[in-house]
């Protein structure tokens, strides 16, 4: 359990994974707070991380496991502490090496992100249902400068999650810090300082598209809208060099009359993945070049999104309807591919079976070239996206303004350290 100081802490970052640890301690003395990653049948433990030789970049960095002593003490190789917060205020004062072995002073609290929340700025006020690795509920983020904003919220319990799953969150959430597009789902950020671990992204009112889909009979004028914004969330994430490896109407939420992309639990950076063969993946969006050789690339997404068309087009019901998935499996890669509704535009419906299924994925367009036909086919204009993000952009600055909690609020060890800490400043 994190104690209340610990938790307002600055330099506290809670279940903050190594790779991002290493991305944050960039100079000689940069350090943080963190917990130990979850191993079945341990306790946690407190980790100060920190960077002692910045020219072996992340070999440089040292992590020191805090003791808890019997007497409740904490303590590292040296002196035993009231707490841990005593600990870092000592060492940073007194500027003494934390180890016996290296000289390693600490200088420079690294303190949270714009994306690392508290706890008690979430408020839960409705379950939406279950999740891959636990409840989904509505509520409200408070953000730093004080606005309330309304967020969906994953929580996971780490209790009943394995090390590979709490990465695999984590590893979500990193590659989503870097997605701002109208057509891909916002990422607010993560409560990760105690439990339960929450994953923080925009409320899309109308919920998943494949049941919006299936609720209610829609245009095909409203369908053809749908695929478009489809394919201008996959064109930007393309352009981010990530590929989705599970683009599907059931990952893409609707709200405000959009499409975005959401669900990135399979989504790897690169332009090429090798697909681990024992591992499930959802036969029914797959390319044949990936059933037959487990490869994903960007043309295997677009084949993906040519499913997801289908399903648009047919209210959202499951792709090859009467099959199982043995029978879609040996159908695809022996050319099979499955019939659109006759209202479908005949432009549309080229650019789906040629452009998207064709066997040969070289064939195939990129996802700008279909953005840019099916634009033209349906004569919808592009959106200014460059000003979008520009808007976005500033809109985020300024929910962030005041970047750390006033001093007047502050204790007086919490005000010093964080005017000596500063905020990564690292891409991601």
């Amino acid at each position: 359990m994190v104690d209340r100081q610990l938790a307002a802490e600055q330099w506290y970052h809670g279940l903050l994974p190594r790779e991002d640890i290493k991305m944050m301690l960039r100079n000689n003395g940069d350090f943080l707070v963190r917990t130990t990653e979850p191993v079945a049948g341990q306790p946690r433990a407190f980790v100060l991380s920190v960077m002692f030789r910045q020219e072996l970049e992340d070999q440089g960095i040292k992590h020191f496991v805090i003791t808890n002593l019997p007497n409740g003490k904490f303590s590292i190789e040296k002196y035993a502490f009231d707490s841990v917060s005593q600990m870092i205020e000592h060492h940073l004062h007194k500027k003494e090496s934390i180890s016996r072995a290296n000289e390693v002073i600490l200088r420079t609290p690294i303190l949270r992100q714009n994306w690392e929340h508290s706890h008690e700025d979430v408020e839960l006020t409705k379950k939406l249902g279950e999740g891959a690795f636990g409840e989904v509920h509505m509520g409200k983020l408070k953000l730093r400068n004080g606005r309330k904003v309304d967020v969906a919220v994953k929580l996971a319990k780490l209790e009943v999650l394995t090390k590979e799953q709490i990465k695999e969150i984590m590893h979500e959430a990193r590659l989503m810090r870097n997605f701002d597009h109208p057509n891909v789902v916002k990422f607010y950020g993560v409560a990760a300082g105690q439990e339960p671990l929450m994953v923080l992204m925009e409320l899309v009112n109308c919920g998943a598209l494949d049941s919006y889909l299936q609720k209610q009979e829609q245009p095909v004028e409203k369908k053809n809208e749908m695929i478009l914004q489809a394919a201008w969330g996959l064109e930007y994430l393309h352009g981010k060099n990530v590929l989705h490896r599970d683009i599907a109407a059931r990952n893409c939420l609707y709200g405000d009359n959009k499409v975005k992309i959401s669900d990135f639990g399979l989504t790897r950076e690169g332009t090429v993945y090798q697909m681990d063969p024992h591992k499930r993946v959802p036969i029914r969006w797959l390319a044949p070049e990936t059933l037959k050789m487990a490869i994903y690339t960007q043309k295997t997404d677009v084949f993906s999104y040519g499913i997801m068309c289908w399903e648009i087009y047919n209210n959202g019901i499951e792709p090859y309807p009467g099959m199982t998935v043995a029978e879609v499996n040996q159908n695809v890669k022996e050319g099979y591919r499955m019939p659109l509704p006759f209202f479908v535009p005949p432009d549309v419906q080229t650019i789906i079976k040629v452009r998207c299924w064709s066997e040969n994925p070289n064939d195939r367009y990129t996802m700008p070239e279909i953005s840019k036909h099916l634009q033209r086919i349906l004569q919808i204009p592009r959106p200014d996206f460059a000003a979008i993000a520009a808007a976005s952009q500033a809109a985020a600055a300024a929910s962030n303004a005041p970047a750390t909690p006033t001093r007047e609020t502050m204790t007086r060890p919490q005000a010093s350290l964080v005017s000596r800490g500063r905020r990564s400043r690292t891409r991601y």
